[in-house]
């Protein structure tokens, strides 16, 4: 009994100990940590946001800069009448277009005439809300029964508009209320001398050339509230400006820059302890000057499609340049034309067509894969005809033909007897094709490889996917290897040919070439890479090579390239629907020189030509694009 007895003390004691010394550390000395880090943290400022870094063009010509203008600021207190502060600025701000609703003029009113309208509340109402048998939503409308239309008809919106922007946001952060003050506006906002506003010198983007790029470049501001916490944990102040899209975005950390840091006085003054510095320049790997050649003719061309009947669902090309080694855009254009030219290149990233016969190399690749074709062997071209199916035949009957031919000559029934043969069947007139997902995998697969269907790695994030269709069945495998079932965007179609030309080797596009530091340092942001290689014989890729170099010198691309460039590449044409009207999509893909490849051309034209019993001119627009763009790629 003694010894349980003195256990007993003994656990009492040690628990006693434990709870003092787990006070003296979690209460005592977290107390004084806080005090000490509170002494650190408040003895030092950082100054506002600093100018970001710029972009530059490949030559080091300046794209995006930054300017710096004098913004008012609005900081929330308690001590502040909001609404005569905000009657008194509209008298002072030239500002326009107020972008104010119904409920933001009913706020203001009500603010402006609190103690007026209170006073008429009924007490059961306001009882009810204090007992929290209505919401404070609820009690607002009811406030706002007492206003009659008229009286928020004749608001100042200027004033409303003013008060709104004291009111967005979160409310410690301090509030623009106008951007780019004049010297006069200056003036009269100091004669106020209100604690609550101050002038700072806020860093805005300006564009120095007109081009479809500028919209890449993407915008600047708040940190979104959804990536707040993120932001925070790296550092960042709840009232950062940010990269909220594209390439703004995408390179953040680079662009952001170091603030300047102060050390406080006791008198009160503040010492420079590091100046700000600019964020890093990013250099892109784009010639602004081939840029906008290659702009200016992609609108000549527009325009000059658009004067046919055919045409009236046409609205426009897409064209990207790239290095093949490298994955490097050399140029990015996509306009959209109605009555004027509108910017389309974000579609180049998000907007997928079926392209037709210019993914014959992946196809013709999966029956090499999958042992299916005899390089020796010749075969008659024909149609194909399936149960309960119409004939399916090449664009025309093109003869005796063997691998290679088939590229050069763009043979349908070439590719349909292959993709009939690698799904284990052998053709035969009217028969019954019932191929599995398994047979559709085995093209995706190699498809992906190439990177038709896979994103292509370009650093921004918006990059989107094409449809992959469902549906399974033979006349759908034999429509998927001419390319007239999954779709794929002009960025998916640009790394198929760059892999091409690469010798299988896919590398992740690029639009950035690397970044360069305050002092003109080198600093590598988006390396190359190569993202996979093709699982396909070297021998076999040579023959698809070489039927896409004989595409240009005798095939269904004659004239599309000047011949001492040496170039190779494919044609496409599908069938597609716009508003529910049948429409032919133009694609043309190629490299050049044939041997060392220095550049790749992608060209779509989507719905280029309506199908109408009146006219179905096809204005040559792919050839005389690449024509004319080659020329400039290779002239510079």
């Amino acid at each position: 009994m003694k010894k349980d007895y003195i256990l007993k003390i003994f656990v009492v004691v040690l628990n006693l100990i434990i709870i003092i010394r787990v006070f003296n550390v979690a209460i005592l000395n977290h107390q004084l940590y806080q005090e000490k880090k509170k002494e650190i943290v408040d003895s030092y400022v950082y100054g506002s946001t600093p100018p970001r870094g710029r972009f530059l063009d490949s030559k080091g010509r300046v794209l995006v800069d930054n300017k710096g203008i004098k913004a008012l600021m609005y900081k929330k207190t308690s001590s502040v009448d909001e609404v005569d502060l905000a009657h008194k600025l509209a008298g002072i701000l030239d500002i326009t277009g107020y972008d104010v609703s119904e409920s933001d003029k009913l706020d203001y009113y009500y603010r402006s005439h609190k103690a007026e309208i209170d006073s008429n509340l009924d007490e059961k109402v306001v009882d009810k809300y204090n007992s929290k048998q209505i919401g404070k939503k609820e009690f607002l409308e009811y406030k706002y029964s007492f206003i009659k239309q008229e009286q928020i008809d004749n608001i100042d919106l200027k004033e409303v508009y003013i008060y709104k922007l004291m009111n967005t946001g979160y409310m410690a952060l301090d509030k623009v209320i106008k951007s780019d003050l004049s010297e006069e506006e200056l003036f009269k906002i100091n004669s106020l001398n209100s604690k609550a506003l101050m002038i700072k010198i806020k860093w805005v983007r300006t564009y120095n050339y007109d081009t479809v790029l500028n919209e890449l470049f993407g915008s600047i501001g708040s940190i979104p509230k959804e990536e707040v916490n993120s932001y925070l944990s790296n550092g960042y102040k709840l009232d950062d400006v940010v990269g909220v899209s594209f390439l703004e975005k995408y390179y953040e950390e680079y662009l952001h820059g170091d603030k300047a840091l102060y050390k406080l006085q006791e008198d009160g003054s503040m010492e420079l302890i590091s100046e700000e510095k600019r964020g890093n320049d990013l250099v892109l790997g784009i010639d602004i000057e081939t840029q906008m050649e290659i702009e200016s003719v992609l609108k000549e061309e527009i325009i000059n499609v658009k004067k046919y009947p055919s045409n009236q669902y046409y609205n426009g090309s897409y064209v990207v340049v790239s290095e093949p080694k490298t994955g490097a855009i050399k140029a990015l254009v996509g306009y959209n034309y109605k009555d004027d030219f509108a910017s389309d290149v974000i579609g180049l990233l998000t907007n997928s067509y079926t392209v037709g016969s210019i993914v014959k190399g992946a196809s013709q690749s999966v029956a090499y894969i999958n042992g299916v074709i005899n390089e020796n062997e010749y075969i008659n071209d024909d149609c194909v005809k399936l149960l309960n199916m119409p004939s399916k035949c090449s664009w025309k009957r093109l003869g005796r033909l063997n691998d290679i031919d088939a590229l050069t000559y763009s043979s349908n029934y070439y590719q349909f007897i292959n993709a009939i043969k690698v799904a284990g069947a052998k053709y035969y007139y009217n028969m019954n094709f019932k191929p599995t997902i398994d047979d559709f995998n085995k093209y995706r697969s190699v498809f992906k490889e190439y990177g038709l269907g896979a994103l292509s790695g370009i650093d921004l994030y918006e990059e989107k996917l094409g449809i992959t269709g469902s549906r399974i069945s033979g006349d759908l495998l034999l429509n998927y290897t001419i390319g007239q079932y999954d779709t794929y965007t002009p960025l998916m179609i640009t790394s198929y040919i760059n892999t091409i030309a690469n010798n299988g080797s896919r590398e992740k596009l690029r639009i950035v070439d690397y970044g360069l530091d305050n002092e003109g340092n080198k600093v590598i942001v988006n390396d190359s890479e190569v993202l996979n290689q093709v699982g396909i014989k070297e021998e076999h890729l040579k023959r698809v090579q070489t039927g896409l170099r004989n595409v240009i010198l005798r095939g269904t691309a004659g004239g599309y390239v000047n011949g001492n460039y040496k170039a190779a590449g494919k044609t496409g044409t599908s069938e597609t629907f716009f508003d529910g009207n049948s429409t032919t999509t133009k694609s043309f893909v190629m490299y050049a020189p044939f041997e060392e490849p220095e550049y790749s051309v992608i060209i779509i034209s989507p719905h280029l030509v309506h199908k109408n019993d009146v006219n179905n001119y096809s204005y040559p627009v792919n050839s005389r694009l690449s024509k004319k763009i080659t020329n400039i790629l290779f002239d510079n």
